[in-house]
């Protein structure tokens, strides 16, 4: 294990890992999309993450909790721009364009992490770890593109999934950035960090769906009418639970844009279970993951 870690370097192999729980968590996920709306979603897995995360806290005796306010805000401004903002456009922009699209829009996030690194950070990639990000992007959009055309979508749904495609983008990469201010301000564990982003973020949902449909909010908590609830625990167990901390782990430990370019790969992920379950692959994705692996290892070698 430790040759692994000097190999990939703690915050990469925390990235793959967490690539692995949202690629899992997304397949479980798709089941309860037609149960619960993206609002409601958001808010039971975050408070069912939330509960875990302080059961494991509680467990762990995890003392690391951040003492200075700028971490704080630094923490709950990523929650609300990057969860509350970026996931809610993520969903909407998944009803009005459709995954592919929404996934080809979504590679944009790796280099607006690099983008924003360097504004709100001052922190610099090497000329190799950009040519890494773009290989992995070029090879996700490659193996996400299907080989027949898209249907078409209405203008008005159009412009209104590609400007919450790129809101999403934009937001889940300025919340990647501002969490790697607050881990770069102190000392504090990944898991007191994604335990205050996702409770932010949640808090955030929940409010807005009180005040303008409450009774969502009341389905939201107590998951009246969805079926497999089981399946559920574990797609939040895996996806939100796991992966944020993972998530959180990675940004910690390396640079943010590299953590968000090995977890643009979980589309991958997901179609090599697919192909494992025999499900039919093209040429398209085979390239595409083949140059999506050469530059994660280009990422992991930088």
């Amino acid at each position: 294990m430790i040759n692994v870690i000097d190999w990939l370097g703690l915050g990469e192999l925390f990235a793959i890992l967490a690539a692995i729980a949202w690629a899992l968590s997304t397949m479980l996920y798709k089941g309860f999309s037609h149960h619960l709306t993206s609002m409601q979603l958001n808010i039971s897995k975050g408070v069912l993450a939330s509960a875990m995360m302080l059961a494991a806290i509680a467990i762990t005796q995890d003392s690391a909790i951040p003492q200075y306010m700028t971490s704080w805000l630094w923490l709950v401004a990523g929650g609300v721009i990057g969860i509350a903002i970026g996931d809610s456009a993520y969903f909407a922009a998944l009803r009005n364009i459709g995954p592919v699209r929404t996934l080809v829009i979504e590679s944009l996030a790796p280099a607006l992490v690099g983008i924003f690194n360097i504004v709100l950070l001052n922190h610099y990639l090497s000329l190799l770890a950009w040519g890494g990000i773009a290989l992995t992007t070029i090879g996700v959009v490659i193996a996400i593109k299907p080989e027949k055309s898209l249907p078409r979508v209405d203008q008005q749904h159009y412009r209104k999934g590609i400007l919450c495609a790129l809101a999403a983008a934009i937001c889940q990469a300025l919340g990647m950035v501002m969490s790697k201010g607050a881990l770069n301000n102190e000392q504090m564990s990944s898991l007191w960090a994604a335990l205050i982003r996702l409770a932010a973020g949640t808090i955030t949902v929940g409010l807005v769906v009180t005040v303008f449909k409450n009774s969502e909010f009341k389905q939201a908590l107590t998951l009246k009418g969805v079926s497999g609830k089981q399946w559920f625990f574990a797609a939040v167990f895996l996806g939100t639970f796991l992966g944020l901390w993972l998530q959180l782990g990675a940004v910690k430990y390396t640079d943010p844009a590299i953590a968000q370019t090995i977890f643009a790969t979980a589309p991958l992920i997901v179609m090599s279970i697919g192909f494992i379950k025999r499900e039919p692959v093209t040429s398209k994705m085979l390239i595409g993951g083949l140059l999506a692996l050469m530059g994660v290892g280009v990422l992991l070698t930088n």
